[in-house]
């Protein structure tokens, strides 16, 4: 995987690069930094043995490992509990924990004080409770606390405690499992700092009203897919959010969502075409998913097409949710041809029945639509102008 991504990502690195110059140089520079770590969980800190990772088995059950031996882009590992050994690649597992000598802690910041251990746990379940976290993030937090002694458990919290609030210490804890070394955080945490949590907060989720706008035509499919990234990392989200314009039609070509989006978009074989213009290509979201969202959270997308009522469909939606799976969905507008990727993070159940917080990306924005409306053909308060078909929806293997 590391091979195939180097050339991509340096065409990333290059074009922000470029574009820093005239636009927010500084923060330009780290986004596409940082959108190299992301396009790329921790592929560096897997290259030394000890790497403890989690296999997706062929049973749908998952298991945890170590790294024994690395050979060019193959890893022997030998799993938890078991004697077998095998060989694998990069694309096979996801790293959990690096090895000891890798992503240390700051020793001098274990000396500032010593917390209870448990804080670790409060520090998680401040997060988790107000819906933060999903499945996996939980599945490496499980898997992060078994390997780590009192000592290491102890320096870990130190180390959260650098932030000035409850959810900075979440963001930083859950940009920690999503794969960041400690110093890309320490220096997250840093920006963190100098903002009220309000700002934290709506600056480090995507589950709030406002987020990332598409800048093309055809561009819903991967902006979607950044919308996916974004909330699985909260330092993804900070950065991604410093830009101007985030959420707006920039109408600028040289704008870093529009270019990053326009790259995106030709790799998986789309044209990009301002909005309004369709003489551009729309692409599919398969790859897009499988290559950059799939590694990260140990799971393989495919597209089900929608034929059978949506009273039946809507439920297995919930149950990927449930497993902690953001669930791209594909619409049509009734009356054309045209379709439209959308986001459906999150449910929640109300007197009146379920309700879906869907990611519209033309708009940029987050609601909840209750499911009587989807189920009439509509997803107001999203796209209010157009009646609606759930085409295909996306879930994991």
């Amino acid at each position: 995987m590391i091979f195939l991504y180097n050339n991509f990502c340096k065409e990333i690195k290059n074009i922000f690069l470029a574009a820093s110059k005239k636009i927010m140089k500084s923060i330009v520079i780290k986004l596409a930094v940082n959108i190299q770590l992301l396009l790329l969980p921790v592929l560096i800190s897997a290259q030394n043995a000890g790497t403890t990772v989690s296999i997706l088995g062929k049973d749908g059950k998952t298991y945890t490992a170590v790294i024994q031996e690395v050979s060019g882009n193959k890893f022997r590992i030998k799993y938890d509990g078991y004697n077998n050994e095998e060989w694998l690649v990069r694309t096979q597992f996801t790293v959990i924990a690096v090895a000891a000598n890798q992503n240390a802690v700051p020793a001098q910041q274990a000396t500032n004080s010593t917390p209870d251990v448990n804080s670790l746990k409060a520090i998680f379940e401040f997060g988790r409770l107000k819906g933060w976290a999903q499945q996996p993030h939980v599945n490496k937090f499980n898997a992060f606390l078994r390997i780590l002694d009192a000592d290491n458990n102890k320096k870990v919290v130190v180390f959260l405690q650098q932030a000035t609030t409850a959810s900075a210490r979440f963001f930083a804890l859950k940009s920690l499992l999503t794969g960041d070394s400690y110093p890309v955080v320490q220096k997250f945490i840093g920006e963190l700092n100098q903002y009220p949590e309000s700002f934290q907060q709506e600056n480090c989720l995507v589950t709030n009203r406002r987020s990332i706008i598409q800048q093309w035509e055809f561009s819903c499919s991967v902006t979607v897919v950044q919308t996916f990234l974004a909330d699985l990392s909260p330092r993804y989200a900070w950065e991604v959010k410093q830009i101007p314009n985030f959420n707006a039609v920039a109408n600028n070509v040289n704008h870093p969502m529009a270019e990053q989006q326009k790259l995106l978009l030709e790799k998986y074989g789309g044209v990009a075409s301002p909005r309004g213009d369709y003489s551009g290509k729309a692409i599919g979201i398969n790859d897009a998913l499988n290559e950059l969202v799939g590694p990260i959270v140990g799971a393989r997308y495919y597209a089900q097409q929608v034929n059978e009522p949506l009273q039946l469909i809507l439920p297995k939606i919930r149950s990927q949710i449930d497993k902690g799976f953001d669930v791209p969905i594909l619409v049509g507008f009734v009356g054309s041809q045209a379709k439209h990727f959308i986001l459906t993070l999150r449910y929640r159940q109300t007197g009146n029945g379920y309700q879906y917080l869907i990611y519209d990306p033309w708009d940029g924005v987050c609601d909840y639509v209750n499911e009587n409306t989807i189920l009439q053909g509509s997803l107001s308060p999203l796209l209010t102008q157009w009646k609606i078909s759930i085409d295909y929806y996306y879930p994991v293997q």
